[in-house]
């Protein structure tokens, strides 16, 4: 179910990914989608609703498994829509609304006050409870009172540690429950549900998402578990206290419209979303910090090779990863008996992909992260971080004075206070820039074409590098805008690359092809593709660009010597975009 302009993207590869996943034989059956704001426009499917000899059919798009602890992310949405209401405060003790936590005892005498906040980015001390938690779900209103009244381990001061806790999205189910029990005089036991449904699914559509497998109707697909090599079906959990940590249900279609309420947080335009765009981007920012990833892979074990390293930590509700080569990255999945599940997004391109098994904890965790990756780096709106639009204006600007003065047009100074900052002058007189512009244009050449139109790379919000094409090589150029109420240009930095010749570049592929291991690891991720243009010449040599798979490496042209180094991740914003100008021309 492709539709343009998303037919662009590699379906076929994401399929292939799960495809080999299900034959793993982990799961009966699986379905996946491919997101792209709230539009669900790709699914792929593999295995039966229901083994055996009652038979099943194909999952799709419209069948309904339990999503486990994606549910987190619904409850944290209530508690904010509460939060939004005046209802509550995040920083509020959690015993002011559950009063059987008031005699809890503290991890220490000096530890502070458990907070909704603690809870909701999971460094509430709580101890990690998979998968004691799963088994909890259907306990009544009263038999959790019972055990909240009876104490639980904590194992850290509130605050101090990340560490995941089933328990402490229950408990925020049950202050959610008291807060619109006070407010509605709806009764406590399943408000949290209630409100859930009512305030967040319908405005969305979401009309297959469900707590109660009982409401779901013949679209519910059983959860199964394998004993003795055999698939045995397991009888659906009803909803109780638990389920704000893990009890709903939902299709690839509704979780489309979700994924897409979180992805257009982004977006100024506004929207009927029921919780607010401020509110929606808060829960996908880092909040409580949970640990940082290098991983090295090559083709022989894994579809997609690559070189990066990940912050990640917890949001509210939500999963926040930090990728050193694709950016902000937000998911959670949800593993339960009978069921797994994974959805995940790239806010930056509206990228997303949900994955639903039936079978215990068996969904396509790695696979979905995998077809992510695989869909932002084939995207057409993938790359670099957005620059905000006046840099774009200034990074016009700037290219029309280098082409005014690459093609001998007059100049205005530098020191033109309508479009550079004061200190541009102080720091760099308007005369010796001048002459390092002079120089610049003797090594590279005209800009040509002079009305080419530069790709954009960005670190900042207020900064922008682009390359410019010239006769005689290519120039490099980056701006940084000050921060007044009107920026102005306070950093211009102009580096002009000749052609290089053809013999430094048959060192280059020489170096390339030999037997050195530094070149055999290279090569390890993929076939190197040379850019055959310099983007570096200094007093150690000049350094050429190279791409194996998803890593960029660099080679280092010396008198006598070539080095091979793989770049930093945090350098490859920069170096698609270098690579992408360059190849054109």
């Amino acid at each position: 179910m492709d539709a343009s302009p998303d037919s662009a993207l590699d379906t076929g590869a994401v399929d292939a990914l799960f495809a080999r996943r299900f034959a793993e034989g982990l799961t009966p059956g699986q379905v996946h989608g491919v997101v792209r704001g709230s539009a669900l426009i790709h699914v792929g499917s593999s295995g039966t609703t229901r083994p055996g000899p009652a038979g099943g059919v194909l999952p799709g798009p419209d069948h309904v498994f339990r999503i486990a602890s994606m549910s987190k992310s619904f409850t944290a949405a209530a508690l904010l829509l509460l939060r939004d209401r005046g209802h509550l405060d995040l920083d509020d003790a959690v015993a002011q609304y559950v009063p059987e936590l008031v005699d809890q005892p503290p991890y220490a005498p000096d530890s502070p006050a458990l907070t909704l906040r603690h809870l909701l980015t999971m460094s509430g001390g709580l101890l990690t409870d998979d998968p004691w938690g799963d088994r909890q779900e259907s306990l009544s209103h009263a038999e959790f009172g019972t055990f909240l009244d009876g104490g639980f381990t904590i194992g850290a001061h509130p605050g101090t540690r990340f560490e995941y806790s089933n328990l402490g999205y229950a408990i925020l189910g049950r202050v959610i429950e008291q807060v619109v029990a006070e407010t509605s005089g709806i009764p406590p036991e399943g408000a949290h549900r209630i409100l859930i449904e009512r305030e967040l699914l319908a405005p969305l559509g979401m009309t297959a998402t469900r707590y109660d497998a009982a409401a779901v109707g013949p679209a519910l697909v059983a959860g199964h578990v394998k004993r003795a090599e055999e698939w045995v079906e397991l009888a659906p959990t009803p909803p109780g206290a638990f389920s704000a940590m893990g009890g709903l249900h939902s299709t690839l279609g509704d979780l489309a419209r979700w994924v897409g309420g979180f992805v257009s947080a982004f977006d100024p335009a506004p929207d009927d979303h029921p919780l607010s765009k401020a509110a929606r981007r808060e829960m996908q920012q880092l909040h409580r910090f949970a640990g940082v990833n290098g991983e090295l892979t090559v083709p022989a074990a894994h579809a997609v090779p690559s070189l990066g390293a990940t912050a990640n930590g917890y949001g509210f509700g939500l999963f926040v990863t930090h990728d050193s080569d694709l950016g902000h990255l937000v998911h959670h999945a949800g593993g339960y008996p009978g069921y797994g599940s994974r959805m995940l997004w790239h806010p930056a391109t509206g990228l997303g992909v949900v994955t639903l098994s039936n079978a215990t904890y068996a969904g396509a965790y790695d696979q979905a992260m995998d077809a992510l990756r695989l869909l932002v780096r084939g995207a057409a709106r993938g790359g670099p971080a957005p620059v905000v639009p006046a840099t774009l204006d200034s990074v016009v600007a700037a290219s029309d004075r280098l082409a005014a003065h690459a093609t001998g047009a007059a100049l205005t100074p530098f020191a033109d206070p309508d479009h550079f900052a004061e200190n541009v002058e102080q720091d760099v007189p308007d005369a010796e820039r001048h002459r390092l512009l002079e120089a610049a244009h003797a090594r590279a050449g005209t800009v040509d074409p002079p009305d080419a139109t530069p790709a954009v790379w960005s670190r900042a919000m207020a900064h922008a590098g682009w390359v410019l094409p010239a006769a005689e090589g290519h120039y490099e150029l980056e701006l940084l805008l000050s921060p007044e109420a009107h920026p102005r240009i306070q950093q211009l930095r102009v580096t002009a690359l000749p052609t290089l010749g053809a013999e430094e570049l048959l060192r280059a592929r020489t170096a390339l092809e030999a037997e050195e291991p530094v070149a055999v690891l290279l090569r390890a991720f993929g076939p190197p593709v040379l850019v055959e243009r310099p983007v570096r010449v200094g007093a150690d040599g000049t350094e050429l660009l190279v791409s194996a798979g998803h890593t960029w490496w660099q080679v280092l042209l010396a008198p006598g010597t070539v080095t091979l180094t793989p770049h930093p991740t945090s350098a490859y914003p920069r170096l698609r975009v270098l690579a992408a100008a360059l190849r054109e021309r």
